[in-house]
């Protein structure tokens, strides 16, 4: 049985600063409120007493510097050596919980010495809490990713329907299989899912496409400008469709025109490319398609 694939967007770079922050937030908070009333696990947290105040501040620092290295881990092993699945992300932010809750108890325990409960008490409690303290952030902020995500993909759609209004061209129905070619090796047709020809362009226009969902993104030269088109259909179709042109893949979200860029840049966190034209973003090169994008780069 395959595993759910995970959505995109719970590991994108700028999702994961914004949920480490909100729960980092949001488990001061709770805590604030809380240990007031408790009398078990959280008894030693204290702003008052020079020594509590002292591990409190080392627990609530050192958990966030966890959380922020455990995030740092999942973004680049997600991008080089693990397929994340949906599974897998509900176990590492579960470990997380747990090492940050054990953590918690060692300190309880071993050092605060808090001996009115028995041992695996305070332990399952200190998960617990910790539980509370982060699991509730970690849950809505991944179910507002979801609604943020959903609400880009009506705006794509919505675009989508305008654009196929707006356009003259007239809708060719073609074997979705077929590969969508002209008789000129210059122009390139774009088909959507079905096979119905949506988009036509000058091969040197093409900039890159980019996967937006079930949707992809063509960006291309419009008079001297960046437009963009969208249309219904999955990358891979459109990877197999232009198989031996200058458009190769070169990352699970992206092709780009090989006879356009400009220069590819090796950073700390991987290969990137820049174009020919002012105003594009870098385009990511994973480590799957490194030697071959490198390869393509150097026979220009």
């Amino acid at each position: 049985m395959q595993s759910k694939k995970l959505p995109h967007y719970l590991i994108e770079k700028n999702n994961l600063i914004v949920q480490v922050t909100i729960s980092v937030l949001f488990a001061i908070a709770f805590l604030a409120v809380y240990v007031p009333l408790s009398d078990t696990t959280t008894a030693w947290f204290s702003l008052e007493e020079q020594d509590r105040f002292i591990y409190t501040a080392f627990f609530i620092i050192f958990s966030t510097i966890f959380l922020i290295f455990s995030r740092i881990m999942m973004f680049y092993m997600s991008k080089r050596l693990i397929r994340f699945t949906l599974p897998k992300f509900i176990l590492w932010n579960l470990g997380e919980i747990v090492l940050i809750g054990l953590f918690h108890a060692y300190i309880s325990l071993g050092i605060m010495h808090v001996a009115e409960h028995t041992e695996g008490l305070i332990v399952g409690k200190s998960i617990l809490v910790t539980f509370i303290a982060l699991g509730f952030p970690f849950i809505v902020t991944d179910l507002s990713f979801a609604l943020l995500d959903a609400q880009r993909v009506l705006k794509i759609a919505r675009h989508v329907i305008q654009t196929n209004e707006a356009t003259t061209t007239t809708s060719i129905k073609t074997p979705a299989s077929e590969p969508s070619r002209t008789d000129n090796p210059d122009i390139i047709n774009f088909n959507d899912y079905t096979g119905a020809l949506k988009f036509t362009v000058k091969l040197e226009n093409v900039y890159y496409i980019k996967a937006e969902g079930n949707y992809v993104n063509v960006f291309y030269n419009n008079k001297g400008g960046i437009s963009s088109f969208v249309l219904r259909n999955k990358i891979q179709a459109i990877e197999d469709t232009f198989a031996g042109t200058p458009l190769i893949r070169c990352h699970r979200t992206y092709i780009v025109n090989s006879n356009n860029i400009k220069l590819i840049r090796n950073e700390a966190d991987g290969y990137y490319i820049d174009f020919n034209q002012t105003g594009l973003e870098s385009v990511p090169v994973s480590n799957t398609y490194r030697e071959k994008i490198v390869k393509r780069f150097t026979e220009i």
